[in-house]
């Protein structure tokens, strides 16, 4: 009986230990797959963090196609939107979050971005993508840009939206990834009211390189959501920073 008792004491002290290895924003938490996480590091402390890229260096390190699927295809490389680019949701009914917005589009910025379709023939609403966009500042500017991001979630969890239907609410949340890049936030936003919005979550990942910000969005896929945007800090931080 001894014997058996400490059997099972064994496999519950392994049991606790898995449980203890969640998703608290490690490198070793779930992807929404079930897979582990991936990471990528940054590049604080080891490039000029006054450093910054032009249009044409930022749309050479955009994920290639291939990077999504054999068979997807890429739409063409749009350089210099960020400046009339906000986005992340309808923000302008949130009087808390009025000054996190007005600093936010004031920011400047070389910028380069594109969407890849996994599925070429699948062009509905509901087809899968992944969007990439990148944008080169001050390293200090760019880790404002994403205090800005996160202090508007928090100030702006639930926006309510006018539709020529009827009234909408967004739910924002911005939680912290951990080992992507020299830091990054997954964001959340669901839609819930009137008869098409059923509170489906759409993820975009934020994250910083250096002074180069990563933004990349696959819709409702959470875990492609995150492998690209690991990739994408990669490509960034060894094409364009030359780390290894």
């Amino acid at each position: 009986m001894r014997g058996r008792g400490a059997g099972c004491a064994a496999v519950l002290l392994m049991l606790v230990a898995g449980c203890a290895g969640g998703e608290a924003g490690g490198a070793d938490g779930p992807d929404g797959s079930g897979r582990r996480r991936p990471s990528a590091p940054g590049v604080d402390g080891s490039a000029d963090p006054g450093k910054v890229f032009t249009d044409a260096e930022l749309g050479a390190v955009l994920l290639p196609a291939e990077s999504v699927g054999e068979g997807a295809t890429a739409n063409e490389i749009s350089p210099g939107l960020f400046d009339r680019h906000f986005g992340g949701g309808d923000w302008s009914t949130c009087a808390a979050g009025r000054d996190a917005r007005g600093e936010l589009v004031r920011m400047k910025g070389a910028s380069a971005e594109r969407t890849v379709r996994p599925d070429p023939a699948a062009t509905g609403d509901d087809a899968p993508f992944v969007f990439e966009r990148l944008v080169s500042m001050p390293a200090a500017r760019a880790g404002r840009y994403l205090e800005l991001r996160r202090a508007l979630h928090d100030a702006c969890g639930r926006v309510t939206v006018d539709t020529e239907a009827a009234p909408v609410v967004e739910h924002h949340e911005a939680r912290p990834l951990a080992d992507l890049g020299d830091e990054a936030v997954l964001e959340t936003t669901r839609t819930t009211g009137g008869d098409e919005y059923d509170g489906t979550p759409h993820y975009e990942v934020e994250l910083r390189v250096g002074g180069v910000l990563v933004t990349v969005g696959a819709g409702t896929d959470r875990a492609l959501t995150l492998s690209s945007a690991a990739e994408a800090a990669q490509r960034v931080r060894k094409d364009l920073y030359g780390a290894s």
